[in-house]
């Protein structure tokens, strides 16, 4: 296995969602990337007055269908759960692992959890999840995933062969919408290659929900607002696109 190969495999392993396919490219090595911006501040959640979501199955069928998605998204089959006790790649710090995670597994508590994930052109992805807690303890967790972000700005990892990987946390320009919103850049290297994802944190009552858009290019701000604003109108059953 070649350089090329061998780093790529394990760049999408590490990321959230990417595509095998991308290991193709003939490229060897990316070129320097800027500092990325700082965190903003942390945003607090809003008061909440209606009852959670507690069945999955409904909570599913509230997140972003391929008819929601731009063209060529394609569904990728369900996440596999891990059996308890076995942890993913490690990293360093240990509970940066957590980072891009589905929400309902960075906090306990969650009374319902769904989440679903799309490949696309050029070797983007799309993953959702999102979480329902109780009223009274959804605050907390929305504080909680922003601090693991600030305690996480930049972490290592490495996969089984001892490949390292480098993750660097950034600020990025939150979407407009929702009861609550914030948003965050991830870009994730390895043997010369990165992958970058943006990713929005949005509070719709008692849910909160995780857009992620990854891709070997930056994202554009629109691109992550567009599809931020398309999920909180599933979670506030808006019909329509």
């Amino acid at each position: 296995m070649d350089r090329v190969t061998r780093g790529c495999g394990l760049l999408l392993a590490a990321a959230t969602t990417a595509l095998v396919a991308a290991c193709g490219s003939s490229k060897s090595a990316a070129p320097e990337t800027p500092d990325l911006p700082p965190l903003g501040p942390v945003t607090a959640a809003a008061p909440v007055t209606g009852a959670p979501i507690t069945d999955a199955d409904r909570l599913r069928d509230q997140l972003l269908t391929s008819k929601n998605l731009p063209p060529n998204f394609t569904a990728l089959p369900a996440r596999a759960e891990a059996p308890a006790g076995v942890q993913g790649s490690p990293t360093e710090p240990a509970e940066c692992a957590q980072v891009l995670t589905p929400l309902g597994a960075q906090r306990p508590g969650a009374l319902a959890q769904a989440s679903t994930q799309y490949a696309g052109p050029n070797f983007s992805s799309i993953d959702i999840d999102a979480a329902s807690f109780p009223n009274a303890t959804l605050a907390s967790a929305f504080s909680d995933v922003q601090a693991l972000l600030r305690r996480c700005a930049h972490y290592s990892g490495a996969d089984a062969t001892d490949i390292a990987v480098d993750y660097r946390i950034g600020g990025f320009p939150s979407p407009q919408g929702g009861d609550a919103v914030t948003a965050f850049q991830v870009r994730t290297s390895s043997d010369g290659l990165t992958l970058h994802s943006a990713v929005a944190i949005v509070q719709v009552g008692s849910t909160l929900a995780q857009v992620a858009v990854t891709a070997p290019e930056p994202v554009e701000p629109g691109v992550l607002s567009d599809l931020t604003a398309a999920q909180v109108r599933r979670l506030q059953g808006v019909s329509g696109p």
